[in-house]
């Protein structure tokens, strides 16, 4: 009986430790990418709608890039108006929908995301380089089943 005691004590504490490495670790890579962002001369605010719209395609629905950014749609806005004052995206409207507005990118969005990406990419490289690769695509698909797994046990529950 203690070698399942045992066992429900190391499954407890490895689970913990999980969990409890998720935000520390978001943070860290956050504050990473917020300054490889930050070369590009916007503030991280403006960079991400551009980044996400290059990485989710011309006419993104602003209702996705919020939720894919993971910010407010009133803060997304805002950002949008200082992204298309620059001259890096534009809005359009969405046959059908009077309400929605795709997003795309212009040339000069497009160069600046393109720029962007390389950037986090040697961040990325420099940052996780020295992991071997299996524990990499471990980590991945270990988070990936995890986030699959609240969502089907708890749903969404967004504000």
């Amino acid at each position: 009986m203690s070698t399942i005691i045992h066992g429900e004590e190391e499954e407890r504490a490895a689970l913990y430790a999980l969990t409890n490495a998720i935000q520390p670790a978001r943070r860290a890579w956050q504050q990473v990418a917020a300054a490889a962002l930050s070369q590009s001369g916007l503030s991280v605010a403006v960079a991400m709608p551009v980044l996400f719209v290059s990485r989710l395609g011309d006419g993104v629905l602003q209702a996705r890039l919020a939720e894919e950014i993971g910010v407010h749609p009133a803060a997304l806005a805002r950002a949008l108006v200082s992204a298309e004052k620059d001259g890096l995206i534009e809005r359009r409207a969405v046959p059908g929908d009077r309400r929605a507005r795709g997003v795309c990118l212009t040339e000069r969005g497009r160069d600046l995301a393109a720029r962007m990406e390389e950037e986090l990419a040697l961040r990325r490289r420099i940052v996780l380089g020295d992991m071997p690769i299996g524990d990499v695509v471990t980590a991945v698909r270990v988070l990936r089943r995890l986030e699959e797994q609240v969502r089907a046990g708890f749903g969404r529950h967004d504000d």
